[in-house]
């Protein structure tokens, strides 16, 4: 019974000590970083209470997107503050694929 006991704890420890490995660099590959793209637009409206902006921006050639107006969800709302309706913009933002684009950075050009 010692032996069979020594064995299992022997091979626990072994599966332990390679688990990380396994479980991090060979079934779940590192996340892959988004890309960001940069537009120019001018704003819509603001809902700072659901942290969107509607923008009327140019043509976003990397995503075949045409010039349109569309809604945004903004990573940080406080970025709404520096905005206001009307304002010529130039915005950075990621494509998260399952909802609205999320912009990571913008500033007025006035």
């Amino acid at each position: 019974m010692k032996r069979y006991l020594m064995i299992a704890l022997a091979s626990l420890a072994f599966a332990i000590s390679f688990t990380p490995v396994y479980a991090n660099d060979i079934h779940h590959p590192k996340a892959e970083v988004q890309k960001a793209y940069t537009a120019k637009g001018e704003v819509i409206s603001i809902d700072k209470a659901a942290g969107n902006v509607e923008l009327k921006h140019e043509a976003v050639t990397e995503l075949n997107w045409p010039a349109m107006t569309m809604f945004f969800s903004v990573a940080d709302s406080s970025q709404l503050d520096v905005i206001s309706i009307g304002d010529p913009v130039e915005f950075k933002f990621v494509n998260t694929g399952g909802g609205l684009p999320s912009i990571t950075n913008v500033k007025p050009l006035k």
